[in-house]
This record gives structure tokens, sequence and C-alpha cells, in this order.
């Protein structure tokens, strides 16, 4: 296992890239100068113009089931509750340090009393979120509801009152697609999503096979379009956005992660993708994260991709840090400015929040 060394990022420039010109909002965020929408956050609700250099898609704890040859849910270990929570503190501030101020965590289903103990020890904000992630891969529990009026009463009630009894409001909602078409307990889901949306101006953020008719599903039950964020979108396009220039023409954003991950997108097509919908004149609508994610395995740590099919032997260095210490460079080797990035990491994620075209 490739373990995360935090010494060597830190030593790297890009340190000063991140903590100056992004962490610092030198460029400034146009949500400034707007009307004020207030955010969610584990440590209290904060103006959309405080977010400062925001991951959209992360994930501060994951988990390793059920999968295809693990049937059934595996939570965090008791024991290795302790070390969880410390490792994922570490991580928040390794990403604190190089400029990093928010993190938006996509994971529906958690034990928000470990988010909280680890939201009380890091300076980076913490947005939670509500819904449902893919069937085949949430708590039974999850699974097993079939009514659309009781997926539409959890997410309302995790918005507006708090998670699992506490006062922590989620301030996302995560919905996902298994394919490239939407089964019918993912389109009860999708509606129910819109609904809350509809309600509460809360923001939703996909997982997507089919992002068209995901967007589609969503804007004609009542979301604003303004509030939609279509994830891992890059994949498998060979860089050509093609189709997806509808969604942001209508006002959705669109999210690349995959950055350091060739197995799912080259580095050469990743920037072809981001570079089609920016000259097109939609910088204004691209957002840009990691998807870092990690889980317990044989009580060992292990970061996506680190196992089969693609054994990454980067995978661990793939942490929130990533977005400043090689993604950020790389975009900047590849033609993208200051100005571009601080669009994709702070401009665009307040507007989404906002509900800003």
């Amino acid at each position: 296992m490739n373990t995360f060394n935090r010494r060597v990022f830190i030593n790297r420039s890009a340190l000063t890239l991140g903590s100056v010109v992004l962490g610092s909002g030198i460029l400034g965020s146009s949500c400034g100068n707007r009307k004020k929408y207030s955010v969610a956050t584990l440590s209290g609700d904060i103006d959309c113009n405080k977010l400062g250099t925001t991951l959209m898609h992360e994930h501060i704890l994951w988990f390793a089931g059920p999968m295809g040859e693990n049937a059934g849910y595996s939570p965090i270990p008791d024991d290795l509750e302790s070390e969880t929570v410390d490792f994922a503190v570490s991580l928040l501030n390794d990403a604190a340090r190089v400029g990093i101020d928010t993190v938006v965590d996509l994971t529906p289903f958690r034990p928000v009393n470990l988010y909280k103990r680890i939201a009380e020890r890091t300076t980076v904000k913490i947005i939670a979120s509500t819904g449902f992630y893919r069937r085949s891969k949430v708590p039974k529990w999850m699974a097993d509801i079939e009514d659309e009026k009781q997926m539409e009463e959890r997410m309302l009630r995790e918005v507006t009152d708090g998670i699992d009894n506490t006062d922590i409001r989620a301030g996302i909602i995560k919905v996902a697609g298994e394919g490239a078409t939407l089964s019918d307990w993912e389109k009860k889901v999708f509606r129910a999503a819109a609904r809350v949306n509809k309600t509460t101006a809360i923001p939703i953020a996909t997982h997507t096979g089919g992002a068209l008719e995901q967007f589609d599903i969503l804007v004609k039950t009542g979301a604003d379009p303004h509030r939609i964020m279509l994830s891992h979108v890059d994949v498998g396009r060979k860089g050509n956005p093609g189709e997806l220039m509808t969604i942001v023409k209508e006002g959705g954003y669109l999210e690349v992660d995959t950055f350091g991950q060739d197995f799912y997108t080259p580095r050469a097509e990743l920037v072809s993708f981001l570079r089609s919908l920016c000259d097109a004149g939609f910088t204004n609508k691209v957002i840009i994260s990691i998807d870092s994610n990690w889980h317990w395995e044989n009580r060992e740590k292990i970061f996506e991709g680190a196992g089969p099919p693609n054994f990454d032997a980067n995978a661990a260095n793939r942490t929130f840090a990533y977005m400043i210490t090689d993604a950020v460079p790389m975009l900047l080797k590849s033609g993208f400015n200051i100005k571009d990035i601080n669009t994709f990491l702070v401009d665009n994620p307040c507007n989404y929040f906002s509900g800003l075209s």
C-alpha cells in the first residue's frame, strides 16, 4: 500500500499557489458582490461568499461494502474509530495547509457522530449531504425504501431539521444512477430530490451515468437547473462534451474529478474536455474536484484505484490536497490560467450554492 507522505507535498511549490492565490481569494469571488446565501456546514451556517477554495465532490469517510463479492454493508470497525477520525483529520489539515477552505462530502449515509468529531479538529469547513447513492452500494435499510414520499421526507428532514437526531443539517443532496439509464427506483429518488430542491433551494449533486436523463428528470420535476451538478461527466467522453453542452446552456454545472486517474480519463482527454467547455464560453459552469475516498479493507487503508482492477500505485496520493499539489499545476501547464482555476474552485461553487447563473 502506497501510504501518503504529508512531508512530500508540503515542500512542493504548489503550496504557495494554493495558500496565496486561491485560499486567500486574491482574485475574489463574484458572490461577494451579490445577495448572500447561507450554506449549512458541520460547524454552522456560513455565507456562500465565505466558502473560499472548495472541493465539491469528496468523501471524508467511505466504506468497503457492499460489493458484488462482498454482500452486505460493512461499516467502520468500532476498534478503528479513533484511528479513522485521526486519519481523516490529518487529510483535511493537510488540505488546509495548501489552501483548501471547504470540502463537500457526498456520502449520503455516514456516521454523523464521527463527522462531528472530525469537524471539531480542522479549520476546513465540511458540508454534509443527504440523499441516496447507488442502490447496490448503500446500507440495506436505504436500498429497501420503495416509497417515493418516504424518500422525500428523509431528505427534507435532513436539510431542515438535522441528521440522525442531531442539529447538523445537510447542505447538499446527493443522488446517483447505477448505469446509463435510470431504474424505476432511481427515478423515484431523483423526483424526490427535485421536490426537496424546489421546496428548500438546497442544491443537488449526481453520480452520473446518463447525465442528460438525470438533468431532465430533475428539471421537469421542478429542480432549479442552476443548482444541479452532474459529476464524473468526463469519463468515457474521449475529451468531447458533445450533447452535455445542453446542460450548461440550461444552467447546470458539469463536474470533473479524474485527475491522476488515467484508467478513467487519460490526462489529454481530461484537458480537452475542460478546454472545450471553456472555449465555448462555459468556464462559469465547470467544477473540479478530486473525489478522494478511502476505506478499511482487512484493517488497511485503501484508496480508490489501489485495488483491482486498476492496482494504481499512486492511489494514496489522491487526497484532498492533491488538487493544489498536482491537479492545479497540471492545468496551468496545460494552458489554463489562474483566473480559470479561481473560477472552477471559488466562484462556481459559490454560485452553485447561490443558484446564480
